[in-house]
């Protein structure tokens, strides 16, 4: 007994429908439970009132502002505190590690993260409390960290700059960091000046401000299907040029690299979408 939904079988090739939005905007919903995928799109199917995945497919093509429908409504439109917190797990466990003891190593104090497309900014305090958490067992590097977030969205800039959040919003930050970095006034939080110190925000547009340079790390998650596969080549060009030797790339975990800029990269974690670029040998 097919266990859908009971109309899903009359939309179509789900799989073919997919295939286009891997295609052509590089998300990959086969990290998606199949039958989440059905529900979420049967929403946008419901919203403008179509019935097939062929009919959703043409109107992806006359409305490219869907994809970004798409992506909110697979998403819940969440931004969150330590989002997708596997994410975080191996960026503290593997990619932290890695990176703090190599700069120790070469006597390198500067770190620079780069949050790209940070919206209101949980992801950059969230990278900087990891960030700081991990500079405890390097008591005497005298590191000399910064996390910049940049987006092309004021507003939410400026909610980032005001560090203010909701109270409900705790639940997504670990305990233990909480205690170091955050306090709570009634029903919000601010993020404590040991973190906000380090963080600072900018309005960027991707394709016509210059990209940052001599960055360690680029988040930039959930980004992609806001635009077309040659408009994240070029984005993924900037990180390029913008990464130091070693530096990492960390995208969102349905989010794929085109495959002549995938093999410029070395893949870190495969689930996770992680990468590194490469150190030449000497």
């Amino acid at each position: 007994m097919d266990a859908r939904p009971a109309d899903a079988i009359y939309r179509g090739n789900l799989t073919r429908l997919t295939d286009k939005v891997r295609d052509e905007r590089g998300l990959d919903l086969a990290q998606y439970r199949p039958r989440y995928v059905e529900r979420r799109i049967a929403a946008r199917l419901h919203a403008l009132g179509l019935h097939t995945y062929r009919q959703y497919a043409a109107r992806l093509d006359e409305d490219p502002d869907e994809y970004a429908r798409l992506l909110d409504t697979l998403t819940i439109n969440v931004t969150q505190f330590f989002r997708d917190s596997s994410v975080f797990e191996v960026f503290r466990a593997e990619v932290l590690p890695e990176l703090l003891s190599t700069k120790s190593a070469r006597h390198q104090r500067i770190i620079r993260v780069w949050s790209a497309g940070c919206a209101t900014g949980q992801e950059p305090y969230s990278i900087a409390m990891a960030l700081l958490d991990e500079m405890r067992h390097h008591p005497k590097a005298g590191f000399l960290p910064t996390v910049i977030g940049t987006d092309i969205d004021r507003r939410a800039l400026a909610v980032a700059k005001r560090a203010e959040y909701p109270v409900a919003q705790l639940a997504h930050i670990p305990t233990a960091d909480r205690s170091l970095f955050v306090d709570v006034a009634g029903d919000t939080f601010h993020m404590k000046p040991a973190v906000t110190k380090y963080v600072r925000f900018q309005h960027l547009n991707l394709f016509a401000d210059e990209p940052l340079n001599a960055v360690d790390v680029v988040f930039c998650r959930n980004v992609f299907i806001y635009f077309n596969r040659d408009e994240q080549e070029r984005m993924v060009e900037a990180f390029w040029d913008s990464l130091s030797r070693g530096g990492y790339l960390v995208l969102g975990r349905s989010e794929r690299l085109a495959p002549a800029l995938a093999k410029r990269f070395e893949l870190i974690n495969t689930r996770e979408r992680i990468y590194r670029k490469p150190i030449p040998l000497q």
